[in-house]
């Protein structure tokens, strides 16, 4: 299908791709979980990835909190402060998540 004049115009779009990342809602990810109040720490201000490995051991999960308070944290990083409530996963729960 071509898409226009230009250099690339007689070349395919492929797009069987784009259902590999198969990442939950943040209502498919609560649904039967138990959920937690975490207050994040001066020492976890701005680290996802050490609020992640604090939680749960694994600086990997670090999306799974971002994903449910992504009203808060518009950005990861800079949004992460010190004493905000954040809800997270039950780290007995996370293995059902991820």
């Amino acid at each position: 299908m071509p898409t226009g004049r230009g250099l690339y115009s007689k070349t395919e779009i492929k797009d069987f791709y784009l259902d590999l990342a198969k990442i939950p809602t943040s209502a498919a990810m609560v649904e039967s979980k138990s959920l937690e109040q975490h207050v994040v720490t001066p020492r976890q201000q701005y680290r996802p990835d050490l609020l992640s490995y604090d939680l749960y051991g694994n600086s990997n999960y670090w999306w799974t909190i971002v994903l449910l308070n992504r009203d808060q944290l518009k950005d990861p990083i800079r949004n992460l402060t010190a004493g905000t409530v954040l809800r997270v996963v039950s780290p007995k729960s996370i293995s059902g998540v991820v």
